[in-house]
């Protein structure tokens, strides 16, 4: 603590300056100091780089849901067994994401009402023209197999259809907590062509790992942070709610009453060896110990679930159910 100075003594301090005994200059006690430089950092007043790390809660549930909608949607499409898969979501400027692709991409610019501004569905080229390539009659097994160049406007409007449909799986996903009513806009193959944002806004940036085959490759999806601020407090209370009257449990419920099941009539079943089998023959006869009166088993997804009367209605064979059949406990 610096020591204070009296009354007295400031005013013997004051007559020595005036009378020229003192050096109203003081010494320095280090002469040769001199303050160590210090970096200066910018900061934007304009721009916010918190949201770099943004992170939503309950989002990624949004993107496992488009991937699972997506993969039934493409493989019924494709007539392929097709698998999507989320691999990452990460944050970058729009500029720094344009700079990272190519012209050998597909670009589908996408409207996302009600959210302000618009989205990307990023399709890689070995995606594109597996799909192309299949659609149009091809086997596509190996990505040797395809071409290494940008895409031609009929390969582009080919893939038009799919991009639509990817938006309805999107919309789908949304369901529990926005009306989102997504659509293609336009579809570019050159980068530089796609300006949605201005080149400092930061996007989400959501990564599908799709492989169709042997052929894997990456969708991305990308859509502004700023869009997604509306919705913030929705995944937390719609998606984040576990009570038995949370929407998202009601929307999963009504989603799983709309799903296709296979249903099937089985009559009889017989065990055979394989060398029974390997000398079966066109025209051989399989002898069932059966009456052909007898209640058949109806099946769902090969587990039998109710017992029915085999017969015909309006010229085609039809099973009348008798009864539920009881899981054994």
């Amino acid at each position: 603590m610096e020591r204070i100075l009296s009354k007295d003594e400031i005013a013997e301090l004051l007559s020595a300056v005036k009378d020229g005994t003192l050096d109203a200059e003081l010494e320095s006690s280090d002469e040769d100091y001199s303050p160590e430089p210090r970096a200066v950092s910018s900061f934007s007043l304009v721009q916010s780089k918190g949201q770099a790390t943004m992170r939503l809660a309950n989002f990624d549930i949004l993107l496992d849901g488009f991937a699972r909608n997506l993969s039934f949607s493409l493989s019924n499409r494709l007539q392929r067994a097709v698998s999507v898969l989320r691999e990452s979501i990460s944050s970058m400027e729009y500029e720094t994401l344009i700079h990272e692709c190519s012209n050998h991409e597909l670009y589908g610019i996408l409207s996302l009402d009600p959210l302000k501004k618009n989205g990307l569905l990023i399709f890689d080229s070995s995606i594109s023209f597996a799909q192309v390539e299949i659609m149009l009659g091809g086997v596509a097994e190996h990505s040797g197999d395809l071409p290494q160049r940008g895409m031609t406007t009929i390969e582009t409007n080919i893939l038009k259809e799919v991009i639509r449909e990817s938006c309805l799986e999107l919309n789908k996903a949304f369901s529990p907590i926005e009306g989102l009513e997504s659509d293609l806009v336009r579809v570019e193959s050159n980068p530089r062509l796609v300006t949605i944002v201005p080149a400092d806004t930061e996007m989400m940036v959501a990564a599908f790992r799709v492989k169709i085959n042997e052929i894997s490759g990456l969708l991305r999806l990308v859509i502004p942070y700023s869009s997604l601020d509306p919705i913030r407090e929705k995944l937390k209370s719609e998606l984040g709610a576990s009570g038995p009257g949370g929407q998202w449990r009601s929307h999963l419920a009504h989603e799983v009453e709309d799903m296709d099941v296979a249903v099937s009539a089985q009559l009889a079943q017989i065990t055979l060896n394989v060398r029974e089998i390997l000398d079966l023959r066109v025209g051989d006869i399989l002898q069932l110990d059966c009456s052909v009166d007898q209640p058949v088993s109806v099946m769902v997804e090969g587990k039998g679930k109710f017992s029915g009367l085999a017969g015909l209605r309006d010229g085609k064979k039809a099973v009348r159910v008798l009864e539920r059949l009881h899981r054994r406990r």
